[in-house]
């Protein structure tokens, strides 16, 4: 086949799945709308004393909000990404998304470690949602403990994000299938989760790994340049600004 007929079929390819992600969003994004609305007033009418209605109501609530993060997780993997970069502290951030997280996971020891502050040029919105992602996973599979470090290595001028659990670890037969898009070994995930942060660490010129601790439990890595901005490694059609 020759080299511009597969690329005008990628492109074609690429295209469709923009407008699919983009359609499942708007589409399902106002049924969700109208669950929020319905759940609300429901809420503000119920006898305070119908603790079974309310608790429905509050599962249905996050249930909802469930599918509002994948649809933004489908759409942010298959579009084109822009990034507004800007001078952050990661270390700050990262203190931050652990209190956040604490509150999800009230049972887990969540903490956030660091050496000072770790100054990257960087997407605030993105680089809080790879934090996310890589938590959710980490405190998914603990069962005691998870910890966000961050550290800057002045030698080689990056600036190294590690969440670490204490769960059983990854096997090696799916060691090399983690950051594959709709991947996943947990029954009623969608698998984008890792395979989206990739995307992101890529779009800010950083790398991302993930492997077993020598001691139990799975590790994983995000290196980002330190204080520079995020442009080398743009995938096609998408820019930094």
């Amino acid at each position: 086949m020759p080299a511009t007929v597969a690329n005008n079929e990628a492109r074609q390819v690429t295209g469709l799945a923009e407008a699919l992600g983009r359609s499942l969003r708007h589409e399902l994004g106002d049924f969700l709308q109208k669950v929020y609305a319905t759940v609300a007033i429901l809420e503000t009418r119920l006898p305070s004393e119908w603790r079974t209605e309310r608790e429905i109501l509050a599962r249905l609530r996050e249930r909802a909000e469930g599918c509002r993060q994948l649809l933004d997780e489908i759409q942010d993997f298959l579009c084109p990404l822009t990034l507004n970069c800007q001078s952050m502290d990661l270390a700050e951030l990262a203190a931050q998304l652990v209190m956040d997280v604490r509150l999800r996971y009230p049972h887990l020891q969540v903490t956030a470690q660091d050496d000072g502050p770790a100054r990257i040029s960087a997407d605030l919105i993105r680089m809080a949602q790879v934090g996310e992602i890589l938590l959710a996973n980490a405190c998914q599979a603990a069962q005691h403990e998870v910890t966000l470090e961050t550290t800057t290595d002045a030698s080689s001028g990056k600036v190294r994000w590690c969440v670490c659990d204490d769960g059983p670890g990854i096997s090696a037969e799916v060691s090399s299938r983690l950051f594959r898009p709709f991947f996943s070994t947990r029954p009623g995930h969608v698998g984008l989760g890792l395979a989206l942060a990739q995307k992101l660490v890529l779009l800010h010129a950083g790398r991302i790994s993930l492997a077993n601790q020598s001691d139990g439990g799975c590790c994983c890595e995000v290196w980002l340049p330190a204080g520079s901005r995020a442009s080398s490694l743009l995938p096609e059609g998408e820019t930094a600004t």
